[in-house]
């Protein structure tokens, strides 16, 4: 993805411009990140993707006309699907130029490493790519080399880049008779007679050939042997075996051999919006992508803001190592015999670079010489061929175990821990596993997350990669075995079941050891950890009437004490030396040493979130629907936010609570959702964000992130001050997985954990 510059060297400008990291190489020339050196910035829609010519080339006159060629056609096609171009300088010792910076991956990267589009969202890719292709051919200019690697997969839909050998409809060739510039499996049949017979409709074919690709995983092209491939271009004999039935006629029509036959950009743009689909995503933020592409662009956004960072901060970024791996993709990346990937992990694999400058290959004696221009092993972004990149992972280094719920007193906020990668797993990287059903809450330690089930059922998956580390299955004993709030301390996970609290070792889940339940008219409703000690509610399952709270040191199983209830007690909170249960609806404070009751409260409450600093204490699951503000010794209510609260309160420990509630922007009930921030000394509104629906509101760092069973979105905890400001992950969920309501979403180094209790948990970035 980046590659960190050689260290000890001063800051590097080229133009106007410091360059941040190198994108990638290839047989002319590199690509790298860069701000303008006198406003450095973190914002990767504020950077650009700097090519340049190689400094040990000479520079002659016809590469320069080469090279002014590239900037007028870049220049000629400025449009929302093509990268654009910004700055450039053809009269440079070393000339260069200057386009959008796109922060997501290839269309060849994401297709590697995260498998097939789904069709709902190549269709939007081919509609999106089919207008952009139409403004091109309208400006009168032909791209040439549609392929994966030339497709950026941004937050707001597909770029196209990358016009080094785009040619002008009336312009005269440079190259020489019997050469062919592109890329073998991705060229139409008439381009491998020679440049003079591409037309528009070559473009239309290439695409049709990258869209096969993006829905199948293969091009339909593809053969071991570039004879081969260039054979069955030159018949257009696709294998399309793997595109799905509704894709399949629009494709068959891209690829047909007389140009002729095959639809106009403009009309493929619009056989490709049919069905309903939105046909591009024009809605900024809103293109379908699946949550694994999604994950991707928020990688290269992060690695981007990680670099720029430390350019505003003066920092030497050269000193950053390679924080991502270039995966492109090479159906026939050829020197004198195909080309075969380096040995690494499926969904990891990488390719070296050919060999500098265009490599000549006799393919059938009418067809001349097809040049693998080196974008057969261009990577995925801003347009360059890859070097052999590093794979080594950012740094990361978790040293703690991060509860479901951000940290003592429920306040769901994760704070810094949330957002700074030092506390991410090392390795981690986005992932999605199948756990028990009913899973509802996980704790993640340095190396596994824990998440227990119903029936004292738990799965202890890998932080970094969500592979199954152990699992104890669930006894499915209803009431007595609802899944609780797991407890880690050290190397060992303790889970509350019908059996008691048993300890089990993180790293191979056997059993240490256990603490019986109360007793079989006993069923555990909730639990908290805190300092050591788990304290759990417990409901009597034989007169339905009266509770239990316990309170058990972990180290060594011992009970410190049992305080009966004269209600059924909810999920206790521990906070400030007390433990808070809503015994029925009424809220009752326990003394966290002895288990004695110290107060009693008057208003209706249901749970329980704290504000530690404060001693405030948020009532929540109202008659009402609002939440209540207590004091921490009476209980008594101090005020009350919010109006049909769906999610929440999260409280930040600056003072500011989160909700999601009912909006019309007057406090009536009107059914719309919003997401409102108010201060909780106070009670004033700060902000909200109105048609807003989520099962979960918390904080992270400087981030309000909401969730539901399909999405996470975030905010600035400051408010919203424009639409780019709302960043969105999708999960990418299995066809057949009825995504119904979320769990409790974990946060950590800007990785979140989201249990789904259909029986999944998704790993992905945070937005």
């Amino acid at each position: 993805m980046l590659e960190a510059l050689p260290p000890g060297r001063p800051p590097r400008l080229v133009g106007p411009y410091r360059l941040l990291a190198r994108i990638g190489a290839g047989g002319m020339g590199e690509v790298h990140l860069a701000c303008r050196a006198d406003a450095p910035t973190a914002d990767p829609y504020r950077m650009v993707a700097v090519k340049t010519v190689r400094e040990d080339l000479e520079v002659d006159g016809d590469f320069r006309t080469r090279f002014r060629r590239e900037i007028a056609a870049a220049r000629t096609v400025d449009g929302p699907g093509v990268a654009r171009l910004v700055d450039a300088g053809a009269d440079a010792p070393s000339p260069w130029l200057a386009t959008e910076y796109v922060p997501g991956p290839s269309l060849a990267e994401a297709v590697v490493r995260t498998g097939p589009l789904p069709v709902a969202a190549v269709r939007a890719l081919g509609a999106a790519l089919a207008r952009a292709l139409a403004a091109v051919h309208g400006a009168r200019v032909l791209h040439r080399d549609l392929k994966p690697a030339n497709v950026l997969l941004g937050a707001a839909g597909p770029k196209l880049i990358d016009f080094g050998i785009a040619q002008a409809f009336e312009a005269t060739a440079l190259t020489s008779t019997g050469l062919v510039v592109g890329s073998p499996g991705f060229m139409a049949p008439e381009h491998l007679v020679g440049s003079r017979a591409v037309v528009p409709a070559s473009d239309v074919f290439c695409l049709g050939a990258v869209l096969a690709f993006a829905v199948s995983g293969r091009g339909p092209f593809h053969d071991d042997e570039l004879a081969a491939v260039v054979y069955r271009i030159s018949r257009a004999e696709a294998e399309l075996d793997g595109v799905p039935g509704e894709l399949l006629p629009v494709l068959e029509r891209c690829l047909r051999l007389d140009p002729a036959e095959r639809p106009t950009a403009a009309e493929l743009a619009a056989l490709l919006g049919e069905d309903g689909g939105d046909g591009g995503g024009a809605v900024p933020g809103a293109f379908p992508w699946p949550g694994g592409v999604l994950s991707l662009v928020a990688e290269y956004g992060e690695a981007a803001r990680t670099v720029g960072e430390a350019a505003a901060s003066g920092a030497g970024v050269a000193d950053l190592p390679t924080l991502g791996p270039v995966v492109p993709y090479s159906p026939t990346a050829v020197t004198d015999r195909p080309v075969a990937p380096a040995a690494v992990p499926a969904g990891r694999r990488r390719w070296g670079a050919l060999a500098a400058g265009a490599v000549a290959v006799a393919v059938l004696a009418t067809a001349g010489v097809v040049l693998a221009d080196g974008g057969s092993g261009e990577p995925g972004g801003n347009g360059a061929a890859a070097p052999g990149a590093s794979t080594a992972p950012a740094p990361a280094a978790l040293d703690r175990v991060v509860l479901p719920y951000g940290g003592a007193g429920h306040a769901n906020d994760f704070g810094a821990v949330g957002t700074d990668r030092a506390h991410r797993p090392a390795g981690w990287s986005p992932w999605t596993a199948g756990v028990e059903p009913g899973v509802g809450a996980c704790a993640l330690s340095p190396k596994a997350l824990v998440c227990p089930g119903g029936g004292g059922a738990v799965t202890a998956l890998g932080a970094a990669d969500g592979k199954e580390l152990w699992k104890v299955p669930g006894r499915g004993e209803g009431l007595r075995g609802g899944p609780q709030y797991p407890a880690v301390v050290g190397d060992t996970a303790y889970v509350t079941g019908p059996d008691g609290i048993v300890a089990y070792g993180l790293a191979d889940g056997r059993e240490r050891s256990r603490v019986p339940a109360p007793g079989r008219d006993w069923a555990v409703k909730g639990t908290d950890l805190r300092d050591g000690v788990l304290y759990s509610t417990y409901v009597n399952v034989r007169d339905e009437r009266t509770g239990l709270v316990t309170a058990v040191r972990l180290r060594d199983g011992k009970e410190l004490w049992r305080s009966p209830l004269d209600g059924l007690p909810e999920e206790p909170v521990a906070a400030a030396g007390r433990v808070l249960v809503p015994v029925g609806t009424t809220p009752v404070s326990l003394d966290a040493r002895t288990g004695r009751e110290t107060a009693r409260g008057t208003e209706y409450c249901g749970g329980f979130t704290v504000h530690e600093k404060s001693g405030r204490v948020l009532c929540r699951v109202r008659r009402d629907g609002s939440v209540a503000v207590l004091d921490s010794a009476l209980l008594r209510p101090l005020r009350t936010l919010g109006t049909g609260v769906t999610a929440g309160p999260a409280v930040r420990a600056d003072g500011l609570v989160a909700v999601i509630g009912e909006d019309d922007g007057s406090g009536s009930a009107t059914g719309r959702g919003a997401l409102v921030v108010y201060d909780l000394e106070s009670g004033r509104e700060r902000w909200r964000v109105p048609d807003t629906t989520a099962d979960r509101v918390y904080f992270a760092g400087d981030r309000v992130v909401v969730a539901d069973a399909t999405e996470i979105r975030s905010y600035p905890a400051s408010g919203p001050g424009g639409t780019g400001e709302h960043e969105v992950y999708r999960f990418g969920l299995p066809r057949d997985f009825d995504a119904q309501v979320a769990g409790e979403l974990l946060t950590a180094g800007g990785a979140a954990f989201a249990p789904l209790p259909g029986g999944l948990v998704v790993s992905g970035y945070l937005p």
